[in-house]
């Protein structure tokens, strides 16, 4: 008889039998199937009976009727597995076909008369209406796999001790396998063949006629010969394998979506399948599926904190190659603040003592964001100091940093921008290098406004673009009170919520208000002054800022 099964709404999981002509679905308390919702009109909609078939229509209802989530606008044919939707209150219709003959009306007939096919599917909706009728020893059998298959995570030790009780559920079945689908493709993955005679398992094939129309519909699928079912065309594995009764039931996601199978299939002609067997196997399907779906999850979880704990590792790795304080120069302050995108960056700053008492303070950007940009940046790291440290003519050192850079960054296509200012504190004075770096800006005791502290032609190729590189020293003097500032494009780069960005002018804008303060101060108020622009959101960029300035 066809009849509803309430998958979601009050009722849930209960069967409305229709049989009957009639059947108005609404808020009304006298309508045949009651929807108490607000949003469901009086009458709604209604079931009709023409002809031993079954139509829906909508009752020109506010919220509209949906039949597999397309909307009712006219008298609908209700198929079997419909989905039905009406605002929260869904429910599938089930009319399985009946099978063109049962195994006991075949028991008489030859096979040389051509015994029709025994041909049934049946939707994952209706799979909670199994062994009421099964024999102890089959229930005895499920109980075990089920118990099983919610003890453990690790299926691939599991999963074979299912299969080994399917034989004994299913005594007709001479083969066992376990499919998945792998996602993003058409391949399809064996996860356990089982025989009954183990030499044949080496070349024993499912039907992939079978299993991808079991993937395909979302439904069970039964035959009692499958070489004679008009359903499917005859495969080449059907003929190899003498493929006869066979049963295949998905594999399904809790939203429904098969993501593999299980196929039982028969050698014998006189080894059947029949309709409660296919019950039976798709409540194992579902317990499998469940069990399946709660390794993969576990699998990703673990997964995540692997990532995780590799990624905090990075971190903390990474900032170790960062200055862990800042320098102490007898009439010099500095300010440095960090911050990447990502758990990891592709910034990079340092303050690296010379011979003679100098000072090289360097910013760097690695083009990229990630891990990948974070693995460069710990090589310019080492690779700058050891430069600056056996070069004392800055120009001459960064050319040197770009031979060695060269390699892996033309390997990795990538390229580095790089500043660095080389102080004398003794003699007050700086020279500054640039790489394709945005010039550090210089603000001078008393004035309020920024300015480049060297020509934007006196700036080189980025790092890594070219093997052989020059680069120009631009000398400078400074003042009491005069401030330097080196940062990545993330400070003028950052976005409000409008896109718009903070911009130099954004800098310009801090320097103005914050009048004749030190580098320090001048910089925390640089930093906040971003924040704020961004609303205090996770930065798109790496953000790297360092000041250094004259005391007064």
């Amino acid at each position: 008889m066809p009849m509803l099964h309430v998958l979601r709404g009050a009722n849930e999981g209960t069967t409305i039998p229709l049989d009957g002509d009639k059947f108005v679905l609404g808020r009304n308390p006298d309508c045949d199937i009651v929807i108490a919702a607000t949003s469901v009109s009086r009458e709604h909609a209604q079931i009709i009976r023409i002809d031993n078939r079954y139509y829906i229509e909508d009752k020109q209802s506010r919220n509209g009727t949906f039949i597999n989530n397309q909307p009712v606008t006219a008298r609908t044919l209700l198929q079997h597995n419909d989905k039905i939707r009406i605002c929260d209150f869904q429910a599938a219709f089930l009319d399985p076909p009946s099978p063109l003959a049962t195994v006991d009306d075949l028991s008489g007939m030859d096979a040389s008369e051509g015994a029709p096919t025994v041909e049934a599917t049946l939707s994952n909706s209706s799979s909670h209406l199994l062994l009421e009728t099964q024999p102890a020893e089959k229930l005895r059998h499920l109980l075990e796999i089920s118990s099983n298959l919610s003890k453990t995570l690790h299926l691939d030790a599991l999963m074979p001790k299912m299969v080994d009780s399917l034989f004994q559920l299913f005594r007709q079945a001479d083969r066992c396998f376990v499919i998945q689908a792998e996602e993003g493709s058409n391949r399809l993955l064996p996860r356990v063949v089982r025989t009954r005679r183990p030499h044949e398992e080496t070349n024993a094939r499912p039907s992939k006629t079978i299993v991808r129309k079991c993937l395909e519909t979302g439904q069970a699928f039964l035959s009692d010969d499958a070489s004679r079912d008009d359903r499917i065309q005859l495969s080449q594995s059907v003929v190899d394998f003498r493929i006869r009764s066979v049963m295949c039931v998905p594999l399904c996601t809790s939203e429904g979506k098969a993501f593999g199978v299980i196929q039982l299939d028969t050698q014998d002609r006189a080894k059947k399948f029949t309709q409660e067997d296919l019950k039976l196997l798709w409540g194992v399907a579902n317990q499998a599926a469940i069990a399946m779906e709660n390794a993969r999850l576990h699998e990703e979880a673990v997964q995540r904190e692997r990532i995780r704990r590799d990624l905090e590792l990075a971190t903390r790795v990474q900032n170790s190659f960062l200055p862990s304080s800042l320098p102490r120069v007898p009439g010099y302050e500095f300010y440095a603040r960090y911050q990447p995108a990502q758990a990891v960056g592709g910034d990079y700053y340092d303050f690296i003592p010379l011979p003679q008492g100098r000072w090289a303070v360097a910013v760097g950007d690695v083009a990229g964001k990630g891990v990948s940009a974070a693995l460069l940046m710990a090589k310019l790291s080492s690779d700058t100091r050891f430069c600056f440290l056996s070069e004392p003519d800055p120009a001459q050192a960064l050319g040197k940093l770009n031979s060695q850079l060269f390699p892996f960054t033309s390997a990795m296509d990538r390229f580095v921008t790089l500043a660095v200012v080389v102080l004398d504190p003794s003699q007050h004075t700086a020279m500054l290098v640039s790489a394709g770096h945005p010039s550090p800006l210089l603000t001078r005791r008393g004035g309020a406004s920024l300015q480049d502290a060297m020509p934007k032609t006196a700036a080189g190729l980025p790092l890594g673009m070219m093997e052989s590189c020059t680069y120009e020293s631009c000398p400078l003097e400074l003042q009491p009170g005069d401030n330097l500032f080196l940062f990545s494009d993330g400070v003028p780069d950052a976005l409000d919520a409008r896109n718009n960005p903070f911009s130099l002018a954004g800098i310009q804008r801090v320097v103005q208000e914050a009048g004749l303060v030190s580098a320090a101060v001048l910089g925390e108020r640089i930093i906040k002054a971003v924040a704020q622009h961004a609303s205090n959101r996770d930065p798109h960029d790496d953000i790297t800022l360092v000041c250094l300035g004259r005391i007064l």
